[in-house]
């Protein structure tokens, strides 16, 4: 049985081995955990444990057998990661390859300055003094290392995913821990451990970790400026709605004014026909008259926001030949915005109109249902369809008219998501069929 003091020495190292760059790389993800915060808190006490459990035994029992432990403490941590985390893979991927990346180089250097405070403890495993030497690097650079994660990493992670990162981007991260391990393990000549006490592997591993960290930077900030460049494109497509609503309504205004004009003339008219009492002719005027004005039916429901929208869209429906059917009951005043309402009906209402123009038949349709209770708006568009759904890993529609994602879906996405709700979007037997629940009271 070892002595007291050598199994506590290889609790501290283990603990701070482990815990520090396990907590930093949960950080970024900690919101889309597949459990809760203390489900999560039990779960790494029990794997700090068994690390524990696991250094003692390489420690004092391994008979020289510390690779294969150290390969089982590595899976261990690497399984419970990929298993708590509930992202894409490759977002995992990338940030544990990170974080073991500056965890590789903690270690690499504390033996090395460990070989120059305490030379002789140096030579042996788990001693007090590369604990000590660990923690005070761990400080130095941990906290940065936070700071990076917190402002620049973590933004770009909780983007959405464009699948450049699921395919690609992990790669980064996974070239310099190859590096790594080809610096330290790659002599046969020497040791690992004569490896990691040679200045000179050390500075080369710093400017490496140097170097990748500009490059990750780089990319978030790509991350980042795709997202704002896709949340730039959502809003032109919007305004391109709201100019298109603005059109028609305009178009209105002027065949009001114009009737308001010509309608002096029918009464002149028909007053003449009345003085002469020639009601024949006044019949006749009457019903031509009637068969002259457009049968629109341009009242769908008391809110002005969404019968603008629905008024339009019928116009476009009659134009391409599409029957059209709307029963909606949506009252002139409700909490959400007229400025969300417009964008959600809009992109609903053009993605189905872009579906059936994409149609070869002629048995086109469109079907509009939306009620309102004392809590919730509900919505659900029906459309004929033909084709396949393209949609990514992460469950978000991929667009047919560009690259990236599909900007109507995303923004409707987003709205039901703004007001606690929920959207859901399927293809089945020759119809799409797009359901919207919002919570008028969340927002």
């Amino acid at each position: 049985m070892p002595p007291v003091y050598r199994i506590i020495e290889v609790c501290i190292y283990a603990l701070l081995n482990f815990l520090p760059f396990m907590l930093l790389a949960l950080y970024p993800f900690w919101k889309n955990l597949r459990f809760s915060d203390v489900t999560t808190a039990i779960l790494i006490v029990l794997l700090t444990i068994i690390q524990i459990w696991l250094g003692i035994w390489a420690a004092f029992f391994s008979h020289g057998n510390t690779r294969l432990i150290s390969v089982a403490s590595t899976a261990l941590y690497a399984i419970f990661y990929f298993f708590a985390v509930n992202v894409p893979v490759g977002k995992t991927l990338f940030t544990l390859l990170m974080i073991s990346n500056v965890a590789n180089l903690a270690v690499i250097s504390s033996k090395c300055i460990e070989g120059y405070l305490f030379p002789e403890l140096a030579r042996q495993s788990y001693r007090w003094s590369f604990s000590f030497v660990l923690f005070l690097v761990e400080i130095i650079l941990c906290i940065p290392l936070f700071f990076y994660i917190k402002k620049i990493y973590k933004p770009a992670v909780e983007q959405k995913s464009s699948g450049m990162e699921r395919h690609y981007l992990w790669i980064i991260p996974c070239t310099f821990y190859l590096m790594w391990n080809y610096t330290i393990y790659g002599n046969a000549n020497r040791s690992s451990l004569e490896s990691a006490m040679r200045p000179g592997n050390v500075v080369f591993l710093f400017f490496i970790n140097a170097g990748a960290f500009l490059i990750y930077s780089v990319v978030s900030k790509l991350v980042l400026e795709q997202q704002k460049i896709i949340e730039l494109q959502t809003r032109n497509h919007q305004l391109s709605t709201q100019t298109l609503q603005y059109e028609k309504l305009q178009d209105k205004i002027t065949e009001a004014r114009r009737a308001k004009h010509d309608v002096r003339h029918h009464i002149t008219l028909m007053k003449k026909y009345l003085e002469d009492k020639n009601y024949d002719a006044l019949n006749e005027y009457l019903n031509n008259y009637q068969k002259s004005i457009p049968d629109e039916h341009i009242f769908f429901c008391e809110n002005s926001a969404v019968n603008a929208i629905l008024s339009y869209f019928s116009g476009q429906a009659r134009t391409f030949g599409i029957t059209y059917t709307v029963s909606a009951s949506i009252p002139k005043h409700i909490s959400i915005s007229e400025t969300d309402l417009s964008i959600l009906f809009g992109n609903l209402l053009e993605n189905a109109i872009d579906a059936c123009n994409a149609q070869s038949g002629d048995d086109k349709k469109i079907i509009v249902r939306a009620k309102t209770d004392n809590h919730s708006l509900c919505v659900t568009i029906d459309n004929t369809f033909s084709g396949s759904l393209d949609i990514n890993q992460e469950g978000h529609f991929v667009s047919s008219k560009h690259e990236g994602l599909g900007l109507g879906t995303e923004s409707i996405k987003s709205i039901a998501e703004k007001y606690g709700g929920v959207c859901q979007f399927e293809a089945n037997n020759g119809m799409f069929y797009a359901s919207v629940m919002c919570f008028k009271d969340h927002a």
